[in-house]
């Protein structure tokens, strides 16, 4: 196996792995605030895997953006990783991607400085993690090659799915209120 091998396939189970992390981070975040598993876990640990799972994306799309930039073949340079749309192939699927990993700084960012802003416009600041998402799993979906796999495609379509299903019951059905802290 040569070292461009290997920061390939570094890089997609780092970017597979992000994936679900980030839909689990976003899902828990949806359950804070529609009351759905009330009477199962409490919103303070709820509000503690959320955080958690927040946090743990950090390595993973560290290690991808690592693995990806070290790779010859793939031609992406650090100057990449933050302007979208530069690389010379898969331009769009790429650009995509960038602007997922853009949306991440800026909702994790504000996530933690959350004290320090007005609640307003922390709120819709965290609010284009829907976009972020959004844009990850386009970006995933053309560009990464795991995605044509069914094994991998099934699951991946059941969180989308289901962060879809949340959304538009908040945008429907607005803040559930919970019984519990």
């Amino acid at each position: 196996m040569s070292i461009d091998q290997l920061l390939w396939l570094t890089s997609r189970a780092a970017a597979l792995t992000a994936f679900f992390v980030l839909a689990a981070a976003l899902l828990t975040g949806q359950a804070l605030r529609s009351a759905i598993f009330e009477g199962t876990m409490r919103n303070r640990d709820l509000s503690s895997l959320h955080r958690f799972l927040t946090v743990c994306w950090v390595p993973l799309v560290g290690l991808h953006l690592l693995a990806i930039t070290l790779d010859a073949v793939a031609r992406v340079g650090p100057i990449d990783l933050v302007i979208p749309f530069r690389v010379s192939y898969a331009t769009v699927a790429i650009g995509l991607g960038t602007i997922g990993f853009d949306l991440l700084l800026v909702v994790s960012v504000t996530g933690y400085l959350r004290r320090h802003l007005d609640p307003i416009a922390w709120r819709w600041l965290h609010r284009l993690s829907y976009l972020m998402f959004g844009a990850f799993a386009l970006h995933a979906l053309m560009a990464g090659t795991a995605f044509a796999r069914p094994f991998v495609l099934a699951p991946a379509a059941g969180e989308v799915a289901f962060v879809a299903i949340l959304s538009l019951a908040r945008l429907a059905f607005g803040r559930m209120e919970t019984t519990q802290r």
